[in-house]
């Protein structure tokens, strides 16, 4: 498996364990699975951008493997922002 698809994978489990954190420490306050998928669209969203800012840094660091991947997996999770998020806000 090339090192781009590991990195999106490692960050699309980050993100699902980030959100299964939020939900266990909010004491099961999200009721809905709308508030749940609001969260991890949140989550998501945040990891998304960080990715991004990663992925121009390597751009000028010159580094084509991670920075192919960083910038894969901030796309991915802004478009997995985009489609929770607006799931989540449809049936709150």
């Amino acid at each position: 498996m090339k090192l781009a698809y590991k990195v999106v994978l490692v960050n699309i489990a980050i993100a699902i364990a980030i959100t299964a954190i939020l939900l266990l420490a909010d004491s099961g306050d999200f009721s809905g699975s709308g508030e749940t998928a609001f969260a991890f669209g949140l989550v998501c969203l945040g990891l998304g951008l960080i990715d991004l800012f990663i992925g121009f840094i390597l751009l000028l660091a010159g580094a084509a493997e991670w920075r192919n991947g960083f910038l894969l997996s901030g796309a991915t999770l802004l478009l997995l922002s985009g489609i929770s998020c607006g799931g989540g806000a449809a049936f709150a």
